[in-house]
């Protein structure tokens, strides 16, 4: 298995990319740097360098202490029942129940239309064969959200009461902004103009959990302006599903980044296991089929990432007719990242580190560019203890 190491920070990722066979055993002096990447390698040749068996159905159920395709978020140690802490944010039973606005969407975007290409952005997640999640329209909104009923002034953003974060019982609110007045109210004026369509063509996510650490409610904008056109649909519904992705509890991964970095430059079989939950695009990517193949199809680490948030079990797989279980066909691969102390021992867990689980190809040897998932080490830890590198207090001083 051929592992890739991505120290994360909010700023920003350093790569460090290794054939865990072919790693040199200098024999000259080491610093602690040095020696902890060097045991981070050893260690995770241990714990996760495991060739497999591929099949085209295959997932990879990653270890329960990493994530990158992984959950958004995390119970802490505080609001969050004790019972849950610990545990990703999810919809109760994988049901989300989503009611859509009223109104057309755009000249080439009927009500209809509208509410068929949602429909349609939530199958690319609710058609994953072990994924235990399933999307219901349950009808519309009280009225056309536009910018007669959503404002913002002095700092203060007047909603529809049926799309406010209290409005449970219409869990997902899709609104369908014909003019880009809402996005404008909501995000800034300008924010919905065409020239802004690049990041604001469909954007939200959840704004309610409840202390069971089940996600409650959450919104949805499409912006019509960026909806003009037929041409103009894939990118939009590109940008929903990636939006839909977060609303399901999903965070954003970092798997085949040479496809942005280009080093090595990237090849088919890179932009093939590029998922869609990456963070960014570049700005040159209009359309957006210009950079991606396939762009709004989930790719292994996707559905990897949504199958470990939403297995399917033997206790739930009645309610989702046609699906596979999930702990049953796929493999788990496990292990563990310290830091060293100054003996060169394992020391201290490392918590961020990006790690990408790569298919090695019998015939040829080499880690597949295609058939890859990732995880980030300690993502179920809930908080920071800090570490070696970045010290052992927040900004405050606090320990």
């Amino acid at each position: 298995m051929a592992a890739t190491f991505l120290p994360r920070t909010r700023t920003g990722t350093r790569e460090l990319v290794a054939c865990l066979a072919a790693w040199p055993m200098s024999r000259q002096p080491e610093s602690w740097l040095v020696r902890t990447m060097r045991w981070v390698l050893r260690a995770l040749a241990l714990g996760i360098a495991l060739l497999f068996a591929f099949t085209g159905a295959l997932l990879i159920g990653l270890p329960r202490l990493a994530h990158a395709g992984g959950p958004r978020d995390i119970a802490g140690t505080v609001y969050f029942e004790s019972a849950t802490k610990g545990t990703a944010l999810t919809w109760a039973q994988g049901t989300v129940s989503y009611y859509t606005d009223r109104g057309a969407l755009s000249p080439v975007l009927t009500e209809g239309a509208a509410d068929a290409l949602v429909a349609d952005a939530f199958s690319r997640w609710t058609s994953i064969p072990a994924a235990a999640v399933v999307a219901e329209r349950a009808g519309q909104l009280g009225e056309n959200v536009s910018g007669a009923n959503v404002s913002a002034s002095g700092g203060v953003i007047t909603l529809p009461p049926d799309i406010l974060p209290s409005a449970v019982n219409m869990p997902v609110a899709v609104v369908y902004d014909a003019d880009g007045a809402v996005t404008n109210a909501l995000l800034g004026q300008g924010a919905g103009d065409a020239s802004s369509c690049f990041g604001n063509a469909a954007y939200g996510g959840v704004d309610n959990f409840g202390a069971d650490a089940h996600l409650l409610h959450g919104l949805v904008i499409l912006n019509g302006i960026c909806a003009q056109t037929s041409q103009q649909l894939p990118d939009l519904e590109y940008r929903l599903v990636r939006a839909l992705g977060r609303m399901l509890g999903l965070d954003w991964s970092q798997t085949n980044l040479n496809v942005f970095t280009r080093s090595p430059v990237p090849t088919s079989a890179d932009y093939g296991g590029l998922t869609i939950m990456h963070a960014t695009d570049p700005i040159s990517c209009v359309p957006i089929s210009l950079c991606y193949p396939n762009a709004d199809q989930p790719k292994m680490d996707d559905r990897a990432a949504l199958s470990r948030l939403y297995p399917v079990t033997v206790q739930n797989q009645a309610s989702f007719p046609g699906k596979q279980l999930f702990f049953e066909n796929t493999v788990r691969i496990h292990g563990a990242v310290h830091f060293v102390n100054a003996s060169g021992q394992p020391a201290q867990p490392m918590q961020g580190v990006n790690v990408i689980a790569r298919w090695i190809d019998p015939n040829t040897g080499q880690p597949s560019r295609t058939y890859a998932a990732a995880s980030v080490s300690g993502f179920l830890f809930r908080g920071n203890a800090g570490n070696p590198a970045n010290g052992f207090s927040d900004s405050t001083g606090q320990a």
